[in-house]
């Protein structure tokens, strides 16, 4: 029998749990809800939501977990030790070889297979990690700015209310946020979404960004937030690089090659959406490659389990993942 890989990608709106082969070969896929211990659901409902998701695929493919090569788990939620000491203890008793990350990490190897660089994935929120030959580093989703789909209509709500304090410019968002929202003027929106037992929770939030993004050519103010949005994206990437060793903005020495940084999630689902348009203008190709990832996360975790399980990724491999998973 071939060997067996295992990859769980888990996040705020959906988790993907999948098997494949280390020559790319997909045995089997499922997904399922939030897997992120931060979640509202809490920490035992994520749990649930993992665990499911690996016996579902294991069932599906007619296998065990003692099956399994290696598995690596890419988790949302994964912010401190405490937060990995969790999965460990969930995890350890059932696989023999495994690793426990961030979500974040999951994108790298779309972008490079040696599994060094930057990954920025705009989803529901934001999940940015670097590694390279200094350390690797998950970017604390608890000191970012409100980024990706729900930090934009965060700031989108926030551009309504100063311009209704006559402390910012007028913007069309005024007239069409309320509605979607289920009010009829901001003064009502801004109740029904900060009132006790409100249900406006992070995804409610990130659902609204296609209306916020569709005024980005007739309101000034929508395609300030997209551009301020990539500047501060372009700004830990700078962090990150020099944290990781990868060179980037202000690392002495200079470059050898510019920093490969891949760039996916529900944000920016092609490479014309604005906030990857915004991003490519923002950052100096002299110092980032920027790529916008042409396959879903799970097929970077997928590559993670097949290199962290002793086999060697190839394109071909990568390329088989990406058109069986896009």
């Amino acid at each position: 029998m071939k060997d067996v890989f295992l990859a769980v990608d888990a996040g705020n709106t959906k988790t993907w749990a999948g098997l494949t082969s280390a020559d790319g070969d997909l045995i089997a896929l499922a997904r399922g809800g939030v897997g992120d211990i931060y979640a509202p659901a809490g920490p035992e409902a994520a749990r649930s939501v993992v665990l499911s998701l690996v016996d579902e695929v294991l069932a599906s493919a007619d296998l065990r977990k003692s099956d399994v090569k290696h598995a690596a788990f890419r988790l949302a939620g994964v912010d401190w030790p405490v937060d990995e000491q969790f999965w460990s203890a969930t995890l350890e008793p059932r696989f023999g070889s495994l690793s426990i990350k961030n979500d974040g990490f999951a994108l790298i190897r779309c972008g490079r297979l040696d599994g060094q660089g930057i990954s920025v994935v705009l989803g529901t929120g934001a999940a940015l990690a670097g590694r390279g030959p200094d350390k690797e580093w998950a970017l604390s989703w608890w000191l970012q700015h409100p980024l990706g789909a729900a930090g934009l209509v965060t700031e989108a709500l926030r551009a309504v209310y100063l311009a209704e304090l006559g402390m910012g410019e007028a913007t069309k968002l005024s007239a069409v946020l309320p509605p979607l929202l289920g009010a009829s003027t901001p003064d009502e929106m801004l109740e029904l979404t900060t009132a006790r037992g409100n249900q406006f929770n992070f995804a409610a939030q990130a659902a609204h960004a296609p209306a916020v993004l569709a005024l980005i050519d007739d309101d000034p103010v929508v395609a300030g937030l997209v551009d301020t949005q990539a500047e501060r994206l372009a700004q830990y990437i700078g962090s990150l690089a020099r944290t990781c060793g990868l060179g980037g903005p202000g690392r002495p020495g200079g470059l050898v090659r510019p920093v490969t940084v891949v760039v996916g999630g529900g944000l920016v689902p092609e490479p014309d959406a604005p906030m990857f348009v915004a991003l490519r203008r923002t950052c100096d190709p002299r110092e980032i490659e920027l790529r916008h990832a042409q396959a879903p996360a799970l097929v970077g975790a997928l590559l993670d389990a097949i290199a962290e399980g002793g086999a060697t990724p190839t394109e071909t491999v990568r390329a088989r993942l990406t058109q069986k998973l896009s």
